[in-house]
Parts: structure tokens; sequence; C-alpha cells
């Protein structure tokens, strides 16, 4: 058994979840997602899932920018997870950022 993490603390894990795994196996990508972000997401991924560790999806990432005031990955992180586990979305982050940021300039 391996586990890796880039955190100071450990993370929070919902044993039950991972329990429940081993009587059934997860279906869908949603729950496959849950299952490796070894908790239930209190709201559910929307959009195409930007990150892989939260389960965390497009649209809830363009929405805490729109309507949340979001304006860096920092905030991103603070409000979503987004970005604080292993950071390979971080690139994806900044982009919806400037993206966001843009049309709502435009319009």
């Amino acid at each position: 058994m391996l586990g890796f993490w880039s955190s100071k603390t450990l993370p929070e894990i919902d044993v039950a979840l991972i329990s429940r795994a081993f009587a059934e196996a997860p279906q869908t990508l949603t729950e496959r997602h849950t299952l490796l972000g070894g908790r239930d997401m209190a709201r559910p991924a929307t959009g195409k899932i930007v990150c892989s560790c939260f389960s965390i999806g497009e649209k809830n990432i363009t929405e805490a920018i729109e309507k949340q005031g979001c304006s860096t990955v920092a905030e991103l992180g603070c409000r979503l997870k987004c970005g604080t586990n292993c950071g390979s979305c971080i690139p994806e982050l900044k982009a919806l950022l400037a993206c966001t940021v843009r049309q709502t300039t435009i319009s």
C-alpha cells in the first residue's frame, strides 16, 4: 500500500466510504473520484473535472470566480480545495481565471 499527499497535515479520510467501496466497487466516474478523494464530496462536481483530487468541476470553479469573487488560485483553493493537493490542476485553474475574468470584462 502506498499513499502520497503534499501537505503538512494528514488528509481527512472518510473510512466508512472506503469500507463501502470494498463491499461494492464504485460504478460511476463521480463515485470513483469520490473514492480517490477519500471522502464524500459536499457538493457534486459539475462540468469537466479539473481537480481530480477533490473532484471539482469546471462549472464549480467558474461559479466561484464569477459569483463568489475568487480571483486567484489561492482563493479557489480556500473556497473549493482545488489545487491544494497534488497541484497538477493549477495551470488549468490559472487558465480558467484568465478566461473568466476576460469574459466578465467584455460583458
